[in-house]
């Protein structure tokens, strides 16, 4: 018995070996992943029942019309994630994780800011993982058991609270373990959980009241716009500084359009069909409530296997985004030192029943801004800078190619700080129905849309774009240096 385990063991050591290798350059003759694993990748995180959820919240006093769903997931969601697939080739160009990448366009030092933001919005996403699953674990349970005619069933938080932390472990010990399990596990996930998912939209459609989806009256432009908002704001700004992570493992020679529509199409074709259908199903199953039971059993479960999909690769970046502070422990522990503060955070939480929710929307919407103002910045390098990553990414000298004005590339800083003044303008935060900040354009239909985040983008690579061809030649990434 004991000689077939350790069989066992060994065999799985041997086909999935635990990733040495951190935020160093990937040598040409170990970036063997194929296009089709960035597809399944983006595809398993992007299939599970969440998304069936968020398009549920498309509806209410402000409900959208069948038309306009579509719309809206695909200008948040498909549009939103082709930001994720543009910074995705940064690690194609370089071979470096992303926050590595990014030194090329903000500094040595200059890069230190983004990427703790980046730690912080990937800590936060990987919390709201193990936390949304717990909580869907426990409500499949609950409505399974009042199904069954256990009226009285109730589980307690306390002891939600071990499950949650069995939860993050299976998320940490994929990371831990690194990209060759997490590619092969993406894959799987993606056919289980795109056949399970495909199931439950083929048995919603067939129990839906469908004049009271026909019939659905359209919403005004701010309403759409809000609703734009909360759909890319829920489904890809986290990853905005993953991408890279995991396409540093192509071939170098890889076609960069193809990269690009490899994300895409992996995060975009489940993301439009699941939102649409998630709008459909809170329209038009109101009056279906006894046969809803068992099909929010199914949603419910295949919730949680897709947030453990969302949960290990938020983890795997954490840990690299840590590494990228000049964190000097190997990958491995590092993923340990990192999931450490999300766990205990994410226990508690469970164990407290703490309405997380409101608090990680309210904090989201603030970490968001200076990400997206991140992206409009190193995106405009990305597209424009042919010769970005010709230099050392990882010599954090003096003599570096990227030291530029004291470790600063300054260009690239101001617009970035620029942005973010002009995206909290732009915004109101609230906090259930306590309003806790509000710009001076707060109160705008920017600002009640939600829409902060997008001026920051937007507004952060206009000014880089105009501020760099301004400092000269002695700016220019990976060539030269400003004197000190």
């Amino acid at each position: 018995m004991g000689v077939g385990i350790r069989q066992i063991i060994d065999a799985a050591i041997e086909r999935w070996p635990v990733e040495r290798r951190g935020v160093e350059t990937v040598p040409d003759s170990e970036r063997t992943m194929s296009l089709r694993s960035i597809l399944w990748i983006w595809f398993a995180v992007n299939v599970g029942g969440s998304f069936l959820v968020i398009g549920a919240t498309l509806t209410g006093p402000a409900s959208l019309s069948l038309w306009q769903v579509p719309l809206v997931a695909l200008a948040g969601a498909v549009g939103s994630f082709a930001f994720v697939a543009l910074v995705s080739l940064a690690g194609l160009a370089s071979g470096s994780p992303t926050m590595i990448a990014s030194r090329a366009t903000f500094g040595v030092r200059g890069n230190l800011a983004p990427t703790v933001v980046s730690w912080l919005v990937l800590a936060g996403w990987a919390i709201a993982a193990c936390v949304s699953a717990t909580s869907n674990l426990a409500a499949a349970m609950t409505v399974l058991a009042h199904s069954m005619g256990v009226a009285d069933f109730q589980i307690s938080n306390w002891v939600m609270a071990p499950v949650s932390l069995l939860l993050a472990a299976g998320a940490i010990g994929i990371a831990y373990v690194g990209k060759s399990l997490i590619v092969w596990l993406q894959k799987w996930f993606g056919w289980v959980l795109g056949v399970f998912t495909l199931m439950v939209c083929v048995l919603a459609l067939t129990t839906l009241n469908w004049d009271s989806v026909i019939e659905a009256p359209s919403a005004d432009l701010p309403t759409m716009a809000a609703a734009i908002g909360l759909v890319a704001a829920a489904t890809c700004v986290a990853w905005l500084s993953a991408g890279g992570d995991y396409t540093r493992y192509l071939p170098a020679d890889e076609n960069p359009p193809r990269v690009f529509g490899a994300t895409l199409l992996g995060a975009g074709v489940p993301l439009l069909v699941l939102i649409s259908v998630g709008w459909m199903v809170a329209v038009g199953a109101a009056d279906n409530a006894e046969g809803g039971n068992w099909l929010s059993v199914l949603i419910l479960f295949v919730t949680v296997l897709g947030l453990l999909t969302t949960a290990d690769l938020a983890m795997y970046s954490s840990a690299l985004s840590l590494q990228a502070l000049g964190v000097s422990w190997s990958r491995p522990l590092t993923v340990l030192v990192s999931a450490a503060p999300i766990t205990l955070i994410t226990a508690l939480v469970v164990g407290a029943g703490f309405d997380f929710r409101a608090l990680f929307v309210a904090s989201s919407q603030l970490l968001f801004l200076p990400l997206v103002a991140w992206v409009g910045v190193f995106g405009v390098d990305l597209i424009f800078n042919r010769q970005l990553f010709d230099g050392d990414l990882h010599d954090t000298t003096p003599d570096g190619d990227y030291w530029f004005h004291r470790g600063f590339h300054w260009p690239a800083i101001g617009a970035w700080l620029v942005a973010i003044l002009f995206g909290l303008a732009c915004t109101k935060l609230k906090v259930g129905s306590d309003v806790w900040f509000s710009g001076p354009l707060g109160d705008s239909w920017l600002g009640q849309a939600s829409l902060g985040w997008l001026v920051a983008g937007f507004s952060a690579a206009g000014i880089y774009w105009v501020l760099h061809p301004l400092t000269g030649a002695g700016s220019a990434p990976g060539r030269a240096h400003l004197e000190d």
